[in-house]
């Protein structure tokens, strides 16, 4: 049997019983962002409960953040794990992490630190298995690169996440063969479609993910998808 179909009643009867404290935290932190003109790109709210959910029942103390923009999934994380843990999010965009920055000191949020930079560099540069979570949501292009690093640095037992992994629905289209002719219906993304390349990428991000031998890995159909994986080393 298929999964019920999330509509706009149920999403927010979800939210107003189970994520409002997410929804304001959201709204709170996204003021910020809106006034520094930064594109409003983060879980949503529902995924940001079932993240803390998450991390709470795991017990995890150290957390990755491939991708901070204005702070969200990084504050979820540190308010979920608590005191004597550790947030390192790390961000391309100056401005995205000054924003974050300041978002994170307004909420007192002394335990996470921000690393400015292109993210894979810094992953390199990581001791390995350090991480008891890791979440990857920054550009699709190097997702796959992101996953590589993260099956390095996630410790035994600890679990890698992929946010957007339906890739806004599109995810099922077939991207590669020949385009329906004139007049035939058949599902295709279009090279066209602004979203083909992230399309393509998230693709390629999900076939490394369920072949990955390390990895016991599943979609939870959250948000945008979220894959995830318990690693068995």
């Amino acid at each position: 049997m298929k999964g019920t179909p999330l509509t706009e009643e149920t999403y927010e009867y979800i939210v107003q019983r189970f994520a409002k404290k997410e929804r304001e935290l959201l709204e709170r932190m996204s003021a910020r962002a809106q006034a520094a003109g930064m594109p409003m790109i983060m879980i949503s709210e529902e995924q940001a409960k079932f993240i803390a959910f998450f991390l709470k029942a795991i017990g995890a103390k150290r957390a990755l953040d491939v991708g901070t923009l204005f702070g969200y999934s990084a504050a979820i994380m540190a308010r979920a794990m608590g005191p004597g843990s550790e947030v390192v999010s790390l961000e391309f965009s100056d401005l995205h992490a000054k924003v974050a920055r300041e978002n994170l000191d307004d909420l007192y949020l002394r335990n996470v630190q921000i690393r400015p930079g292109p993210a894979l560099e810094a992953m390199k540069l990581m001791r390995r298995e350090s991480f008891d979570f890791i979440l990857i949501d920054a550009d699709k292009p190097n997702y796959v690169n992101y996953l590589n690093q993260a099956l390095r640095l996630i410790r035994k037992g600890g679990v890698i996440a992929g946010d957007n992994a339906l890739a806004w629905g599109k995810i099922a289209l077939p991207t590669t063969g020949p385009a329906p002719k004139p007049g035939e219906y058949r599902p295709w993304l279009s090279p066209d479609d602004p979203d083909y390349g992230t399309v393509r990428a998230v693709q390629e991000f999900n076939a490394a993910f369920a072949a990955e031998k390390k990895l016991f890995s599943v979609i939870v159909p959250i948000g945008d998808g979220m894959a995830m994986g318990v690693v068995e080393k």
